[in-house]
């Protein structure tokens, strides 16, 4: 099953609310029995009683983490929740067609490690635990054994499991889909907007697949979620059977 919540004309909340990265706010949810369990804690030796440089924040499903083209100033880690990225948008929205998504356990904002500005923007897709960390205080950790093994540890991991997530283009609209929902092996919480844009297709192209595929009986469509009802002929489908 999975799950594809509504949420305006976007599919995500109109808000943008970029970060101070030397601010800690009062929704800062860090624990040391967390963090060591994070890698980036465990880097840190935080169960040894050294310091992480991330704090973590709560943020709303729709929230801008950043923008494309704006300074990359802040490092942030996903602790809890899905982010998505996406290019060309404008700056003082942060909108545009997400071509990637990051869960718990990805790292966001590694522009700041080797350029001025960021080449993504990024908005919470669900609620979300986001920690983070200004350029500075990143960069002064990286000079620590073991950190940069942590981070690229990270970065591959999120790279593996976006491949993954993204469907082949090849094909008609309804074998992408099938693809990508037999090999979505986890629950996922992706207004429509954000999985039309890893399908590389519009909104309205995403609607127009599911409604074939709901027609041939292998999947069931409500509001808030997608069910497979016929595996089998869903296969058939995704390797080039018609809908």
């Amino acid at each position: 099953m999975v799950r594809l919540p509504g949420r305006g004309q976007h599919g995500l909340l109109d808000v943008c609310q970029l970060p101070s990265p030397a601010v800690v706010d009062a929704s800062s949810t860090r624990s040391k029995a967390g963090c060591a369990l994070c890698p980036i804690g465990a880097a840190s030796h935080v169960a040894e009683g050294g310091r992480c440089p991330l704090f973590d924040r709560r943020r709303a499903a729709g929230a801008c983490l950043y923008v494309a083209g704006a300074p990359a100033d802040t490092f942030f880690y996903v602790k809890v929740g899905v982010v998505a990225l996406s290019r060309g948008a404008r700056l003082a929205e942060g909108d545009g067609s997400p071509h990637a998504i990051r869960r718990a356990g990805s790292l966001l904002g590694l522009e700041v490690l080797v350029q001025d500005t960021y080449a993504d923007s990024a908005r919470t897709v669900t609620d979300s635990v986001v920690c983070a960390a200004g350029r500075p205080e990143i960069l002064a950790w990286l000079e620590l054994d073991g950190t940069a093994r942590a981070v690229l540890d990270c970065h591959v991991r999120a790279s593996v499991d976006d491949h993954a997530a993204r469907a082949t283009t090849d094909g008609n609209a309804p074998r992408r889909v099938a693809r990508w929902l037999l090999g979505s092996t986890r629950q996922q919480s992706l207004p429509r907007a954000v999985l039309a844009g890893l399908l590389g297709m519009r909104p309205e192209t995403l609607s127009r697949a599911l409604a074939a595929l709901v027609s041939a009986g292998c999947i069931v469509v409500t509001r808030s979620h997608i069910e497979v009802a016929d595996p089998a002929y869903l296969e058939d489908i995704a390797n080039g059977g018609s809908a």
